[in-house]
C-alpha cells in the first residue's frame, strides 16, 4: 500500500529529521512517496522566466550536509520509500497550492512544530497554506534539540530526539 506525504523543507538537516521520525515510526507495510516541498517566489522579469530551471534553483537551495543526508536517509529506509524527491512551489495563492496537493496526490502533511529558517530572499513559508487546505496535517514535536552537540550536521540524522505526538 502507498501513501503519498508531503514535507515542508528548509534544506536543512534538522527539516530532514522529520522525514526520519516518520519512516522510523513506520510499523505498517506502507510504501511512501515524499515530496520535500519549498516554497519560492518567481521573479516577474521575462528573462528570468526564460531561462528558469527547476533543477539550478533547487541546487542553489541545497547544500552537500542536506544532500548527504537525504541520501542516508533514503538508504536507511529505502524499503518504505517507494519514491523521494524534492520540489518548488513557486503559486501565489491558497488555490494554487490546493491544485499542487490535488496534481500530486498529496494524502498527509507531516511537519514540526518548529519554525522552519528560510535563508534565502525568494523563499516563503508554506505554513499558511499548509493550515487553510483540505489535507490532514500531522504536527511532529520536535522535542529538546539545543542538547545536541552535532545539531544541524550529518550526524543528527543518526539521533532519535524526535518525538510522534
Amino acid at each position: 500500500m502507498k501513501k503519498t506525504i508531503l514535507i515542508p523543507t528548509d534544506f536543512t538537516v534538522q527539516s530532514l529529521n522529520v522525514l526520519k521520525t516518520v519512516l522510523a515510526n513506520n510499523t505498517t507495510n506502507l510504501q511512501f512517496d515524499i515530496v520535500l516541498l519549498h516554497g519560492v517566489s518567481l521573479s516577474d522579469s521575462i528573462r528570468d522566466l526564460l531561462f528558469y530551471s527547476k533543477a539550478k534553483q533547487i541546487a542553489s537551495l541545497t547544500n552537500p550536509e542536506f544532500e548527504e543526508a537525504f541520501e542516508v536517509i533514503k538508504n536507511k529506509f529505502d524499503s518504505q520509500i517507494n519514491s523521494m524527491r524534492i520540489d518548488l512551489f513557486t503559486g501565489y495563492n491558497q488555490a494554487a497550492f490546493n491544485n499542487y496537493l490535488e496534481g500530486n496526490r498529496v494524502e498527509q502533511i507531516v511537519m514540526t512544530n518548529q519554525k522552519l529558517r528560510l535563508t534565502n530572499s525568494k523563499s516563503f513559508n508554506l505554513e499558511t497554506f499548509i493550515e487553510k487546505s483540505n489535507v490532514d496535517v500531522f504536527v511532529i514535536n520536535a522535542g529538546e534539540v539545543a542538547t545536541l552537540p552535532e545539531k544541524g550536521k550529518l550526524a543528527e540524522v543518526f539521533f532519535n530526539h524526535a518525538q510522534v505526538g
